[in-house]
């Protein structure tokens, strides 16, 4: 009878047990099971993009009756290196050959100024290194050619698009070769913070000490909960530029404050976004400001935006018109496709230039058509 007893005891606390816990009676999976090794395929991206824009200004076609054309395509190749636990580090490079024929002076194709009929041009090549001091996310190490720590340019992908930020104008480029490191100073503030080349759009070493550069703004969860970015700018050294000075470095310094703001509503979000930037090539003052203002609609199918931007330059002491940079631009755009994050965008967008005052050159409008695909 003890033994039955006993026996109802432990049947019933078994099932119990298992009421309470329905994982009780699974095994454990052996231990002796290993991972799977890693292929150096995991973690690497290919990626291809194609180009292609018509320019016609009204004064320049009435007079020759050509057309601007750029047509290129490209690829992008990123590695990861992770292990199970954690990414360690990552490669990036992107390229395209570029073909252009009767260039003209258009915000929508910065790197084209001083372009050959043929260039092959480098976008980004840098690698990665993931925490390698301290907390995750407080201190990453990038080096390689990259975007300028300077202004939201930083954070904003544009090598696409027919709109273009602050930094070509007020840097001769917006990417630069560098050392940089970036990361969380705390919950709510990002920095980048290093070294840059000073290499100008043409990536040239002649004789510059480079720059020091960097970026403090807000992080991701002001942005995630208040749609809204911003930061302070700053750089200090020499660079080429051959807009500015063809044959010699320049020394220069720069201050510059951004914000962008998104407020979402029922016909889409629409983005708000300023740039202001000061400082001194050569003791001669510099003084550039971007206003912009975008819209895209809930099924992210159409988006329109406009934007006004201008930079005045000294000469002897005296602002000088006709060292002025001033357009506005309003740009259309039907998308295709238009991935969060920007995996995979096709589209075709349609601008209108109008150049108030640009150097060495009068008032002018232009008239773009761009077809754009990177998949």
């Amino acid at each position: 009878m003890k033994n039955v007893i006993s026996g109802t005891i432990a049947l019933s606390t078994a099932a119990m047990t298992l009421a309470s816990d329905p994982f009780a009676d699974v095994e454990p999976a052996a231990a002796a099971r290993a991972l799977s090794p890693r292929s150096w395929k995991d973690d690497l991206l290919f990626r291809r993009e194609i180009y292609w824009m018509t320019t016609a200004g009204r004064e320049d076609f009435a007079e020759t009756h050509d057309l601007y054309s750029r047509v290129s395509a490209g690829f992008e190749v990123q590695k990861r290196f992770s292990t199970a636990t954690r990414t360690l580090a990552a490669l990036d490079y992107q390229g395209r050959v570029v073909y252009r024929h009767h260039i003209l002076d258009t915000a929508g194709d910065p790197m084209g100024m001083d372009a050959s009929t043929w260039e092959y041009e480098t976008h980004n090549a840098y690698a990665d290194l993931y925490n390698p001091l301290g907390e995750p996310g407080r201190f990453n190490l990038r080096a390689g050619r990259f975007y300028l720590p300077f202004g939201l340019n930083y954070q904003t992908d544009t090598h696409g698009t027919l709109l273009q930020l602050s930094n070509d104008r007020v840097f001769g480029t917006e990417r630069d070769w560098q050392v940089t490191a970036y990361g969380e100073a705390t919950r709510h503030l990002d920095y980048a913070a290093g070294y840059v080349l000073g290499s100008g759009p043409e990536q040239e070493v002649d004789g510059q000490k480079g720059m020091a550069m960097g970026r403090l703004g807000l992080g991701s969860p002001v942005l995630f909960e208040r749609g809204l970015e911003g930061g302070v700018s700053a750089a200090y050294g020499e660079r080429i530029d051959p807009h500015v000075a063809p044959t010699v470095a320049i020394e220069t310094w720069r201050a510059g404050a951004d914000l962008r703001k998104r407020f979402d509503s029922a016909l889409g979000p629409f983005t708000i976004t300023g740039e202001a930037a000061v400082g001194e090539d050569d003791t001669e003052g510099v003084w550039s400001g971007l206003a912009q203002a975008e819209w895209l609609n809930p099924g992210r199918r159409w988006g329109m935006a406009a934007q006004y931007s201008r930079l005045m330059r000294e000469t002897d002491g005296e602002e000088s018109r006709d060292d002025a940079d001033e357009r506005t631009h309003l740009v259309l755009t039907r998308y295709f496709r238009n991935e969060i994050g920007n995996a995979a965008l096709h589209w075709i967008a349609l601008g209108v230039e109008r150049q108030m005052q640009i150097p060495e050159d009068g008032p002018d409008t232009l008239f773009t058509v761009q077809y754009y695909r990177y998949w």
